[in-house]
């Protein structure tokens, strides 16, 4: 499938009104960096015509105006790379941000419950989103079953276990993933769709990888990162699209890293072991998600 070009606008303009018209029309779009400014495209031609049309009568194309250029020119080298470095991360955070809010959320909760585990050596505050009571005595973590947080009516425990990370390495690998994974869902689906899906597939990992292993404290967006990443897989096998589809290179990758997880390979990068039933939870519920949804729509 193929993208249509609508117009370049400046660095410097705000497009995320314009684009949450589109997300909520349910127009799918991509907008990509170019040397004189960001460039917005879509899928489908004649949409790409009609909102260049409406864009153009409203006076809202745009290319950085030669005066900008100009300017420029009266200050320094340094100062200008400076400015224009800036600028560009500014506005490249800003529509992220209205874009992909989801996504970024999702990754300031993992970053957020990577430096709690870090400086919460005691778990007095860790003990509480973990998917059962812990705590410490001593040199031993005594460790509740989750029906014991159910029954005080805990319930987000089967949550937010997925925001805790052991290790550097931990939270960068699945920030990484769910970036890639979880933009994707949203740009296609909406953002009410990936909070859905992280929620779902987020308590399906947790039961899976209790069940499996018993009480023991885990965490990581490991389990969810598989699930968005069948999820994907399998959409795009119903629904072909571009946003949806991913190389056959990345999903090899992704399967050999669960099974070097299972034999033991990847602890070494970490603070503990690998959670290898969320990874495999998360996985199948993504896939069963993505054929219930492919099928009623």
């Amino acid at each position: 499938m193929n993208w249509y070009k609508v117009d370049l606008f400046a660095l410097s303009l705000d497009l995320s009104p314009l684009l949450t018209q589109l997300q909520q029309k349910g127009i799918l779009y991509r907008v990509t960096e170019e040397p004189k400014g960001q460039c917005l495209w879509l899928d489908d031609q004649q949409q790409a015509e009609q909102l260049r049309e409406f864009i153009r009568q409203n006076g809202l194309d745009s290319i950085s105006p030669p005066s900008m250029a100009e300017s420029s020119h009266r200050n320094t080298a340094s100062l200008q790379d400076g400015e224009q470095f800036l600028t560009r991360k500014l506005v490249d955070f800003h529509g992220a941000l209205g874009r992909y809010p989801v996504t970024l959320l999702t990754l300031l909760l993992g970053v957020l419950g990577a430096l709690l585990v870090h400086y919460d050596q005691q778990l007095d505050w860790v003990s509480w989103l973990t998917f059962q009571p812990v705590r410490v005595m001593g040199e031993y973590l005594g460790l509740a079953s989750v029906g014991a947080g159910l029954e005080a009516g805990q319930y987000w425990r089967l949550i937010t276990p997925i925001f805790l990370h052991f290790g550097l390495f931990h939270i960068l690998f699945n920030a990484m993933w769910i970036w890639e994974f979880g933009r994707r869902i949203e740009i296609g689906l909406g953002s009410f769709a990936l909070t859905a899906l992280i929620l779902l597939i987020g308590i399906a990992s947790n039961l899976t990888q209790y069940l499996w292993g018993g009480p023991s404290l885990f965490g990581g967006l490991s389990g969810v990162l598989y699930g968005l990443m069948g999820f994907l897989w399998i959409y795009n096998r119903f629904k072909p699209h571009p946003v949806f589809t991913l190389q056959p290179g990345i999903v090899g990758f992704m399967l050999v890293w669960v099974v070097l997880g299972m034999t033991g390979a990847v602890d070494f990068f970490m603070d503990g072991s690998i959670a290898n039933a969320a990874h495999v939870g998360g996985l199948i519920s993504g896939m069963l998600i993505a054929v219930i949804v492919a099928m009623r729509k």
